[in-house]
């Protein structure tokens, strides 16, 4: 009899004989996962460089690497060594640790929080030198701060004499100035020059062409303080050649050196004003630190989350897979009981409708575990090869159960979540760059006064015109031997104070109306006070939400014991309907109905399961448990000094 010709009922036997072997075919049973040891799990991802070694590069041996790039290198964006090993369309048994242990190292979402955590560092360093905190993605750097003068940490002002042979208003380096700010500054400068020039009076000049030969060297050095000092020292030497016998000195060399210092009073002459956007910049590695933590918690929250529910598509499956096989057995009965004489035939097309509805749930059921399947291997691999495409994912642990433990005391978990929550922790440095943006324009309401000294001394020698006779210019017949002279001779008259250049002074400015200046530090104290506000709300929000995570999570348990208890009792009802039919004295309708309560009380067991362990993922996360739990281990911090203030 060929398959067309077979009743209905046949013909679904068939096909759910060929659903249940295939479905056997691929419930390979894992094999039991070895109990590993609760080893701490670091929080590396691959895709990012561990450290920044060019901060650290270029001693006094190795110099001239301070002016080579960072070479940071690439991303690595290659998958995990599992997901490369497997082969297409390979199964991966893999436990709730062996999951976060591929999120951790291969998320790309960590990824960029650890990138925004390492551009922290190099902002930090900016600070050192005398720059302005910009500040990482999420952080609060008033706009207060970069609208007008700030004393020492802006621009700054002019030192006290530079090389302009010692004038008390020439230019040196100024704090936070043109030298480089809080990092020394070195400057060197040579010009030689060569001229010919036609002249109209041959006999004032002695020649009708003069030939000008003329070299200029000078070395300064410079650097500023938070304390609002500025020095430089500078040397320079002056040599000049003419074609003519009129001059004393030829070629006459002129040497100075100057040193000037200056000090800011008022406005930019307080210490922990001037070390704010230091502070700030290590408030940004605290920052980024915290939002590195609040990352990888929200990710690995995910990834749990996802894993229970593949592991509830699993179990849903495997409750589709034995209904089937519970239907089928149904029909089985019915063929045997309608060949005894003992139901009616129309028994049977009852009994095929069954096995045909559980195909269905069979099918609906093996998607939504394929979905929860490929929406797990996102936070698994950095790129979709055919391997990740292909690759069936398998849970290894089980749905958990509720314990005891699980439920700890809400004050505690408040007590925990406001100390420990990343979000308030940022919400914290903020408030902290604020008030130091507060402290900053502050200071520079005041007037700005800055006292400044200089102090050259200069040398000058050269070739001298020696005469047998006291006349000037010399007759050509008296001329005799050149006095000797040169850059020696004029350095060793720098250091006799012969020629000595000094002086001091002070620079006042005062604004007249100083409106910049106010609306600027209202605007930050404005700032200061709605950060203020804002951390006060959220701290409200992670109090209630971990209360309110407790609360679902108790419901969730009271919901888990209940759909237990009824799934327990439908089954035992379904056994006796089963039983009753087998011997005549039930209808099949009423083993349908019996078999349909229990598969909707096993999957109301299997969902309450699911959200209780989803439940305490959200009260794990959101109480700061979540990495401890699962002995998720972060780098150190970058700063260890923690959250930066002014004291």
């Amino acid at each position: 009899m060929t398959y067309s010709r077979l009743p209905v009922s046949a013909r679904l036997a068939l096909c759910a004989a060929a659903l249940l072997a295939a479905a056997a075919a691929q419930r390979t049973a894992p094999p039991p996962p070895a109990a590993a040891p609760q080893t701490p799990i670091p929080a590396v991802n691959t895709a990012v460089p561990a450290t920044l070694g060019f901060v650290h590069r270029g001693g006094w041996f190795n110099f001239w690497q301070r002016y080579a790039p960072a070479d940071i290198g690439r991303p690595d964006l290659q998958n995990p060594a599992l997901l490369r090993r497997s082969p297409v369309g390979g199964t991966l048994y893999l436990s709730l640790r062996q999951v976060l242990q591929l999120a951790l190292t291969s998320d790309l979402d960590i990824a960029n929080a650890a990138y925004n955590q390492l551009l922290a560092k190099p902002d930090y360093f900016r600070t050192l030198a005398g720059g302005t905190a910009r500040g990482v993605a999420g952080e609060t750097i008033s706009s207060a701060l970069f609208s007008g003068a700030i004393g020492a940490s802006g621009s700054g002002g002019s030192g006290g004499g530079g090389s302009s042979a010692g004038s008390v208003t020439g230019g040196g380096s100024g704090v936070h100035g043109g030298n480089g700010g809080y990092d020394p500054s070195l400057n060197f400068v040579f010009t030689d020059e060569h001229s010919r020039t036609p002249l109209n009076n041959p006999i004032l000049f002695g020649t009708s062409e003069q030939l000008l030969n003329q070299d200029f060297g000078q070395v300064s050095f410079g650097q500023g303080f938070t304390t609002g000092t500025g020095y430089s020292i500078s040397g320079s030497s002056f040599r000049q050649y003419q074609n003519s016998d009129q001059l004393f000195l030829n070629p006459q060399v002129t040497s100075d050196i100057s040193i000037g210092v200056q000090q800011q009073l008022l406005n930019g002459g307080r210490r922990s004003v001037n070390r704010a956007p230091i502070v700030m910049g290590e408030n940004s590695l605290a920052y980024a630190d915290a939002a590195f933590k609040m990352e990888v918690t929200n990710v690995v929250a995910q990834a749990a989350t996802q894993y229970w529910t593949l592991a509830a598509a699993n179990r849903q499956l495997e409750i589709s897979r034995v209904a089937l096989e519970r239907a089928q057995q149904t029909l089985d009965d019915t063929q045997v009981l309608v060949q005894a004489g003992k139901v009616p035939a129309a028994n049977l097309v009852t009994a095929a409708s069954g096995v045909s509805a559980a195909n269905q749930a069979l099918l609906q059921a093996r998607t939504a575990f394929q979905i929860a399947g490929s929406k797990l291997k996102l936070f698994l691999s950095k790129q979709w090869s055919p391997t990740v495409i292909t690759a069936r994912v398998v849970n290894a642990d089980q749905l958990p159960a509720p314990v005891a433990a699980n439920l700890p005391v809400v004050s505690r978990l408040v007590g925990r979540a406001v100390t420990y929550s990343p979000q308030l922790a940022e919400d914290r440095i903020n408030v902290t760059n604020n008030d130091l943006t507060v402290k900053i324009r502050k200071n520079a309401l005041l007037p700005t006064l800055a006292v400044f000294a200089s102090y050259t001394s200069s040398g000058v020698s050269g070739l001298g015109v020696n005469c047998s006779v006291p006349t000037f210019p010399c007759p050509a017949g008296d001329l005799l031997a050149p006095l000797p002279g040169g850059f020696g001779t004029s350095l060793g008259k720098i250091f006799s104070y012969a020629a000595p250049d000094y002086g001091f002074g002070f620079q006042l400015n005062i604004p007249v109306w100083n409106r910049l200046n106010r609306a600027d530090e209202a605007t930050a104290e404005l700032q200061d006070a709605q950060s203020r506000v804002t951390l006060q709300k959220d701290q409200n929000v992670v109090t209630e939400q971990v209360n309110e995570d407790r609360i679902t999570l108790e419901g969730d348990v009271a919901q888990l014991k209940a759909a237990q208890t009824s799934a327990h009792q439908f089954e035992q009802a379904l056994e006796n309907a089963q039983q009753l039919y087998r011997l005549g004295k039930n209808t099949i309708n009423d083993v349908i109905v019996a078999e349909v309560a229990v598969i909707a009380a096993q999957k109301s067991v299997v969902t309450a399961q699911q959200n209780y362990a989803i439940a305490q993922v959200n009260l794990e996360r959101d109480s700061g448990t979540l990495l401890h739990d699962y002995h998720i281990v972060l780098a150190a911090p970058m700063t260890p000094t923690g959250i930066g203030s002014l004291k």
